[in-house]
């Protein structure tokens, strides 16, 4: 959760000489003048790379988790590279030099984040993402997850769960366990009443199903200005939560703080993802937000003690409760 700062895993600290052995196939004679680790995420190290030739910067990403999420980012980014805006992978490495973490280094994507754009822009400039955002999930929606990891046939639907056994699963956690206690029992009461009167439009969400992101959220979305003073997308990072699903699982992740898009805003993407190609349920935007609200439930059942995230999670739920 953003406002977190509790890391799921821990950071991979690597010297200046350490990174330019690591860098070495790609530097081509460059010498390294900066390195910079980019305060973000929870999972994965970042640093960012300048060198002399000045042909920008670069970036090493180093997976702490090991070898399985790096592979899988690894595929899906040559899988849908040239035609979403993803990273140019130029080195991927895993057991090499030593060096205990696999990691990727790519060239650096400029921009800030979609949370930047809607802090510091002025609300021109975060409305204009409407379109962007309603046809980059379109194109994403195009894409199927099965052959993506096709060496292993069990891969093909790596991180999915029928929507069906989700409600299931989701039950449970909001009669007897750590999310309900941290709920309390009148809001997860609330909340499962509301999932099951939607349980049937819910689960049809999986006759339809495709590659989902599954982190769809402001800081791995990246924008930038475009020539004609509006704002467009410079790129989707943080592959590896991928899975195979409904493309409303996105939508719902995109739209978890709801507070921060206006009606028009909403309105604007239901007109353009449609007009992309798209296609959206009935009550799509409560239909979205209760899908998402079962990865919150899930977040709430973990064994640590996160209070910030398990208090906001809570503000979200009661939010969706709400309406």
């Amino acid at each position: 959760m953003v406002n977190s700062d509790d890391r799921c895993l821990p950071l991979v600290a690597v010297d200046f000489d350490q990174i330019r052995v690591l860098l070495s196939p790609v530097l081509k004679g460059a010498a390294i003048i900066g390195v910079n680790r980019v305060e973000d995420g929870l999972k994965n190290t970042i640093y960012r790379v300048t060198l002399t030739d000045g042909g920008g910067p670069l970036c090493l990403r180093i997976f702490a988790a090991g070898q399985p999420q790096w592979e899988k980012e690894r595929k899906i980014l040559t899988h849908v590279s040239g035609s979403l805006p993803v990273p140019d992978i130029l080195l991927a490495e895993c057991g090499v030099n030593s060096f205990s973490y696999p990691y990727l280094v790519y060239r650096w994507i400029e921009g800030i984040t979609l949370d930047e754009c809607r802090r510091k822009m002025p609300p021109a400039a975060f409305s204009s993402l409407a379109e962007p955002l309603a046809r980059l999930l379109v194109s994403l929606a195009g894409f199927s997850f099965a052959g993506i990891l096709n060496d292993k046939p069990e891969n093909a639907h790596t991180g999915s769960v029928p929507i069906m056994i989700l409600l299931a699963e989701t039950e449970e956690r909001l009669s007897r366990s750590l999310a309900r206690a941290r709920l309390g029992s009148e809001l997860a009461d609330s909340l499962w009443r509301r999932l099951e009167a939607n349980a049937a439009r819910l689960v049809a969400l999986d006759r339809y199903t495709c590659l989902v992101h599954g982190d769809f959220g402001g800081r791995n979305i990246l924008v930038a200005p475009t020539n004609d003073d509006r704002w467009g997308i410079s790129g989707l990072i943080d592959w590896e939560e991928s899975y195979h699903g409904s493309p409303l699982w996105d939508v719902g992740r995109l739209f978890r703080y709801a507070r921060r898009y206006s009606p028009n805003f909403l309105e604007r993407f239901e007109c353009d993802y449609r007009s992309a190609g798209g296609t959206l349920p009935e009550n799509w935007w409560r239909i979205a937000r209760l899908l998402d609200s079962t990865r919150l439930v899930e977040i709430l059942n973990e064994e640590r003690e996160l209070p910030v995230v398990f208090a906001e999670c809570r503000e979200l739920i009661e939010a969706v409760v709400a309406k």
